[in-house]
């Protein structure tokens, strides 16, 4: 799922994401901003990736929901804009860079 990033230049669409508060693992902050931004509950997270881009270490991690048929309702008006789900064999060409950078090592 991808939201349109209404504070960045150009508008790219980008993963849910923030950083993470003190003490927090990867997962449960991956968790938390999921369901700050976008409304959806997950009930266990794994990390797939970390990768540097443009001098930040930001992780891939996949979720698994507590109920699959949720829809994703933007909550954080100053972050995101209309979320979505895409396909993961053919992703929107314009990506926030560090979305496009975790999503191909999802592939």
């Amino acid at each position: 799922m991808v939201g349109r990033r209404v504070a960045e230049p150009g508008r790219p669409l980008a993963l849910p994401g923030g950083k993470l508060n003190p003490g927090e693992s990867v997962e449960v902050c991956a968790m938390r901003e999921l369901a700050e931004e976008t409304g959806l509950a997950a009930r266990e997270a794994r990390t797939f990736a970390a990768v540097l881009v443009s001098g930040w270490v930001v992780a891939g991690v996949v979720v698994d929901l507590v109920d699959h048929d949720a829809e994703p309702r933007v909550r954080e008006l100053d972050k995101f804009a209309d979320l979505a789900w895409i396909d993961l064999g053919s992703p929107p060409e314009d990506l926030f860079v560090a979305s496009a950078v975790l999503l191909e090592r999802l592939q």
